[in-house]
């Protein structure tokens, strides 16, 4: 119970006690005009009577007020829970959407790859018998030399036990 709550208990209490206190009082017969006719009765306890009615009318009043706040309280709460479904199924279609774009690169990207490859692997046997043929040339150039220094020795051998 909040603070007022209590100040207006504390109240009610304070006015049961002066009323139990002063009921003789109250209760004390006296002539009371209603401007178009007069009528003997205690007024304290009409008044007191008055006073509680309006009490009452208060009590009602703020409790439909604090059923209306509830209500309107639990339709916000509603309407958040609706607006918090919808997020999360546009995130849920959002996160999809982008995993399967993800994957549509990716395999983009693996043909790419795949692609480079392959023209790597050309290139590479390509460049493997351009090697090899570079090599059996220059082998062949290296034999051949060897047979002309082979012949012009033999000739200077020759020529030099000729003389």
């Amino acid at each position: 119970m909040n603070f007022i709550g209590i100040v207006i208990l504390l109240a009610l209490f304070l006015l049961a006690v002066f009323t139990l206190a002063n009921w003789a009082v109250l209760s004390a017969s006296s002539t009371l005009s209603f401007i178009v006719f007069d009528v003997e009765g205690p007024l304290g306890v009409i008044m007191l009577g008055a006073m509680l009615v309006l009490v009452a009318l208060f009590v009602v009043y703020a409790l439909t007020l604090k059923t209306a706040m509830l209500m309107e309280s639990r339709r916000h709460n509603q309407e958040l829970e609706a607006q918090r479904k919808l997020a999360e199924a546009a995130e849920a279609s959002r996160l999809s959407e982008l995993r399967t774009q993800i994957e549509r690169e990716f395999a983009q990207l693996r043909d790419a790859i795949g692609g480079v490859h392959g023209r790597m692997d050309s290139h590479e046997q390509a460049m493997k018998q351009s090697l090899s043929e570079a090599a059996n040339g220059l082998a062949a150039l290296v034999a051949e030399m060897d047979d002309k220094i082979d012949r012009a020795l033999a000739r200077h051998s020759s020529e030099t036990k000729g003389d």
